[in-house]
């Protein structure tokens, strides 16, 4: 690394932009040369604290409403998002003395956080000819990658190796954009689904024929007949799992030399803990991190800065507020994912004025009910509590018909098939929380599981480890069940219509295609009653800053803030309104693949031309910056285009979280 101490500072407009640290009027406290300090600051690393205020908003902003007479009951306009949702925990920079600085280095791209994406982004953009720094919190001797599946589409080693047919993108991205009601960010969806074959080929790049021939194809051979599409919905089989003898934290060490090969610097023990920036937040150039040993601090300044710092899986506070449909499915519990990381990444960006996820965010799982029986999360017929059927069980997965269970009565639900239950087995939705094997090993637990159950009567079985009721009747399986009176009577009916509307060919109660509906009309017949927990949190948040196609942040007025990308769980636009069942290890191959092509293009284009200071579209007429009201009487509504910013936190990765490593997403626990 190299080392300035230029003793004046930054000097001009260029070296404000890429000196030490661009002083903010707005932060400049008494003393030459120091950063205001922000409530926030004491413990620096962990930078997301809830702070005390002096005065509440809205007393704050009384007074300024009696004196313009604004109509705006709430005082949030011209704020940043941190200013509004972070109120109370997001806190403020933190305080460095210029002089604390034991080092400055200067690269092209300095990327903060060297897991499954931002590995990623150095390799490729450090193979395209650009230098590159990569600041990682975790140290080298036990660094280590969450997760064992890589989600990705038509790569050589699906096509060629296993066999696999070849998918359509145009049907994944449609697919897609239904599980998220159209708000997953079009471009990254595009790159994603055309480009992550290539990206995981690329990945395993130099493996032998040996280690390639170990990474497993999950829900690969599917069963003769097997029928790909189902209620709208195709089975993405063929995830990649790193179960063999490379695991994935050994695949992304194997990644890292790649990129060292190609030039990249890893700098680990590092946490970043300020984003170095322009007066108002709208442009980046560098990040000050903390080394967790010596306590020293590092200056690393970029014409990119690319944020891949991992998940808010340990920040409650900023779990809660950027996923709030998690938290208040959850009656308020306190959010919380195993991922381990603390949100200061995105914490970082949004003391600058940037923008998290628009709406609720989500997380693996905690949106919905997903009710995990002896055969994972099978398509039978659903009950609520009272003994209703309320859904499509089978429309797109778990992740997404487990909404409208997620918003049920009480914290009980039941799960009711025939004695064709191997048939019910083999003929799921594949993707998350379905079995991931369907081989003769996995028929025969299964089968041991059912004929355990049969003759256990009221006492039920739990040879799988979940109680598993079984009966010659449904009268005596609602009995063992525990069912009262008027729950059975509705268990009966609903068992009654759906062998109804799967002989009518229709389901005109909730839609599901007929051909899933396996009869319940032939014992024995098997029950699972079980708990229906939502909210709380779960493997990991997957939700972030608000990005362009381009991985650009954004801040105010919705403008990409110069030099500062986001990637990996520190990037919104991937899952938004929960996380989706629609291919297994589709988390990490997002970040993989993400990854991939931020680092060519920050390596291959002038990014700066998609952005501007300043106003940048202040010559636009006015009468062409409004938007034309809805019919019947909408008149038109006026725009504003302003930007702005805040200043800037902290934030650090481990590994970005993926998926395939917690109980119910298959695969073994994270390394």
């Amino acid at each position: 690394m190299t080392n300035h101490h230029d003793n004046n500072g930054a000097a001009g407009d260029a070296g404000a932009l890429r000196g030490r640290i661009a002083l903010s009027r707005r932060h400049f406290l008494g003393g030459a040369g120091v950063l205001a300090m922000g409530a926030a600051s004491a413990g620096m690393i962990a930078g997301c604290s809830p702070q005390p205020q002096s005065e509440t908003p809205g007393a704050r902003d009384a007074g300024a409403m009696a004196a313009t007479g604004a109509a705006d009951a709430t005082g949030n306009q011209g704020k940043t998002m941190g200013e509004v949702l972070g109120a109370g925990w997001l806190g403020e920079e933190p305080t460095i003395a210029e002089d604390e600085i034991a080092s400055v280095s200067d690269a092209d791209i300095v990327v903060c956080g060297a897991g499954h994406a931002g590995t990623a982004v150095a390799r490729r953009a450090s193979e395209l000819g650009k230098k590159v720094i990569v600041v990682e919190m975790q140290p080298e001797d036990t660094f280590s990658a969450l997760g064992n599946d890589i989600g990705h589409l038509n790569s050589s080693w699906q096509l060629d190796r296993v066999g696999i047919p070849e998918y359509s993108v145009v049907d994944f991205m449609n697919e897609y954009q239904m599980y998220a009601a159209g708000r997953t960010q079009p471009t990254l969806l595009s790159q994603f689904a055309n480009r992550s074959g290539e990206a995981l080929d690329w990945f395993i790049d130099g493996y032998t024929e040996q280690e390639k021939d170990e990474l497993i194809p999950l829900n690969w051979p599917v069963v003769d007949g097997y029928n790909y599409k189902k209620n709208g919905f195709t089975s993405y089989v063929g995830t990649c799992q790193f179960g063999g003898s490379v695991g994935m934290t050994d695949a992304v060490k194997r990644s890292q030399d790649k990129a060292r090969e190609a030039g990249a610097e890893f700098v680990f023990g590092q946490a970043a803990v300020r984003l170095v920036h322009n007066e108002d937040g709208t442009e980046v150039t560098g990040v000050i991190a903390k080394d967790s040993t010596s306590g020293e601090y590092h200056q690393y300044n970029g014409g990119a800065v690319v944020l891949a710092c991992g998940d808010i899986g340990s920040n409650s506070a900023m779990y809660n507020a950027i996923c709030r449909e998690n938290y208040e499915l959850g009656e308020y519990a306190d959010c919380a994912a195993m991922s381990g990381r603390d949100g200061s990444g995105i914490a970082m960006a949004m003391r600058i004025g940037a923008k998290v996820e628009i709406a609720t965010g989500g997380d693996m799982g905690s949106h919905a009910f997903i009710p995990l029986s002896p055969m994972e999360g099978v398509e039978c017929l659903w009950l609520n509590k009272y003994g209703e059927r309320y859904c499509n069980e089978a429309f797109g997965g778990p992740l997404l018909s487990g909404c409208a269970g997620a918003r049920e009565p009480g914290d009980r639900a039941y799960l009711i098939w025939g004695g064709d239950w191997k048939e019910v087995f083999l003929n799921q939705l594949a993707g998350h929380l379905a079995p991931k094997e369907w081989d003769d090993e996995a028929i025969a637990n299964v089968q041991a599981t059912m004929e355990a159950a049969v003759g256990s009567g009221a006492e039920g079985d739990d040879t799988s480890g979940k109680f598993l009721y079984c009966a010659d009747t449904l009268e005596e399986l609602c009995d063992f069940m525990g069912m009262e009176e008027g729950v059975k009577a509705n268990a009966l009916a609903a068992v009654e219509k759906w062998n109804a509307a799967r002989k009518a060919g229709s389901d005109t109660e909730f839609g599901r295609d007929p051909e899933t509906m396996w009869p319940i009309e032939e014992g024995p017949f098997y029950g699972y009653p079980c708990g229906k927990r939502v909210g709380g949190g779960s493997l990991v948040a997957t939700s972030g800053l608000l990005v362009t196609g381009r991985q650009q942040v954004q801040g105010q007025g919705f403008e990409p803030i110069k030099g500062l990308f986001a990637c990996g769980n520190n990037s919104g636009g991937r899952f938004p309104m929960g996380y989706n069942g629609i291919m297994n290890g589709v988390s990490i191959g997002m970040c993989l693949c993400l990854g991939y092509t931020l680092g060519e293009f920050l390596a291959t284009e002038d990014y700066n031309r998609y952005c501007t200071l300043g106003a940048g579209n202040a010559d636009i007429k006015q009468s062409d910056k409004g938007m034309a009201g809805p019919p019947m009487g909408g008149g038109e509504g006026k725009g504003d285009g302003a930007e702005g910013g805040a200043p800037a936190g902290d934030g650090a990765e481990g590994a970005p979280a993926g998926d395939g490593g917690a109980p119910g997403e298959g695969g073994p626990a994270p390394a």
